[in-house]
C-alpha cells in the first residue's frame, strides 16, 4: 500500500471517529486494513525488527485520521443535523455491506458453539451501549477543565474510547456519550482552529487513546492468532449491533426516508466495492 491510499483511508477513518454510532473498528475492516492495523499497533512496542515498517503503516493513517477530524468534523455534523435519516441510512449501508468481508477473513467461519456464543456477547455489548447512551448516563466536565481530576477523567475516558476505536461495531464516540465527555472533547478539537486552545483536555484525551489503542490491538492480535474464527465471530457481533445506534430514532414514510433508502443502496454498493477477499496471511503490513 502507497502513502496516498493509506492516507486517504486514515481520512475515512478519522471522519467516522466523529460520528456517534459509526465505528472505525468497522471501516478499518470494510476498508480492508483491519488486521494489518491490529498487527502493527499491537507489536510496535514489541517487535523491533517490524518497527520501521510498522511506523510507515501507521503514519499516513494517523495523519489522514487526524486531518479529517479536523476538516470534516462540521460537515458531517452539518449533515446529521439536516439530513439526518439519510445520512444515518448511508452508514447503515456500508456496515451492511461489510458483513461478506468478515465472513471471508478467515477459511473455516461456520458456526459452532464459542462462534455463536462470542457473536451473542459481541451483539450484546453493543446493544447495551447503545441504550446507555440514549439514556444519557455519564457526568459532565468542561473543555476547560485543567484540575488533576478532570485530566485524569479525560484520560481514562481516551484509553477506554481509544480501545472502542480498534473494535469494530463500538464507536468511540459512544464512549465518549456514555461518560458525558463527546460535547467538551468536541468543543477542544475545535480550540485547535479556534484558539484559545484547551490544550489539558486535548492531551489527556489523546494519551490516553494512544495507549487504549496500544493495549486493545495487543489483546485483539492475540486473540486473532490463537481463536481466529471465535474472534471474528464476535467482532460480527460487534459490527450488527452497531444498527441499533445507527437506526434513526423517528422514522415514517417521507421523502426523508426514500433518499435515505437511495443512501442506504449507495452505501452497500460503495462497501461492496471496497470490501476485498483477504485472508490471516495477509495481516502484516506490506
Amino acid at each position: 500500500m502507497n502513502f496516498i491510499n493509506l492516507l486517504l483511508k486514515g481520512m475515512v477513518v478519522g471522519v467516522s471517529n466523529v460520528i456517534p454510532g459509526v465505528s472505525a473498528g468497522t471501516f478499518l475492516v470494510l476498508l480492508g486494513i483491519y488486521d494489518q492495523l491490529i498487527e502493527a499497533a499491537g507489536n510496535f512496542l514489541t517487535n523491533k525488527s517490524q518497527r520501521k515498517d510498522y511506523f510507515l503503516f501507521l503514519l499516513p493513517l494517523v495523519i489522514g485520521a487526524a486531518g479529517a477530524i479536523l476538516a470534516f468534523a462540521n460537515l458531517i455534523t452539518f449533515l446529521l443535523e439536516r439530513y439526518a435519516v439519510p445520512t444515518q441510512f448511508f452508514f447503515i449501508g456500508l456496515i451492511l455491506g461489510s458483513i461478506p468481508t468478515v465472513l471471508r477473513r478467515h477459511h473455516d467461519m461456520r458456526p459452532s458453539r464459542p462462534r455463536v456464543v462470542a457473536f451473542v456477547l459481541g451483539l450484546g455489548l453493543v446493544v447495551l451501549l447503545a441504550v446507555g447512551e440514549r439514556r444519557g448516563i455519564g457526568g459532565h466536565f468542561s473543555a476547560g477543565a485543567t484540575s488533576l481530576l478532570a485530566l485524569f477523567f479525560f484520560g481514562v475516558v481516551g484509553f477506554f474510547g481509544g480501545g472502542a476505536m480498534v473494535t469494530p461495531g463500538v464507536s468511540g464516540s459512544y464512549i465518549f456519550l456514555l461518560a458525558g465527555a463527546y460535547e467538551p472533547i468536541m468543543q477542544a478539537a475545535a480550540s485547535l482552529t479556534q484558539p484559545p486552545v484547551h490544550w489539558g483536555v486535548i492531551v489527556a484525551v489523546a494519551v490516553g487513546a494512544v495507549v487504549g489503542i496500544l493495549v486493545c490491538s495487543r489483546l485483539i492480535d492475540l486473540a486473532l492468532k490463537r481463536q481466529p474464527a471465535v474472534t471474528f465471530y464476535a467482532i460480527l457481533g460487534l459490527i450488527c449491533g452497531s444498527f441499533v445506534g445507527l437506526w434513526p430514532a423517528e422514522l415514517d414514510v417521507s421523502i426523508s426516508s426514500l433518499v435515505g433508502l437511495l443512501t442506504f443502496a449507495v452505501g452497500v454498493g460503495i462497501a461492496w466495492l471496497l470490501g476485498k477477499p483477504t485472508g490471516l496471511a495477509e495481516r502484516r503490513p506490506q
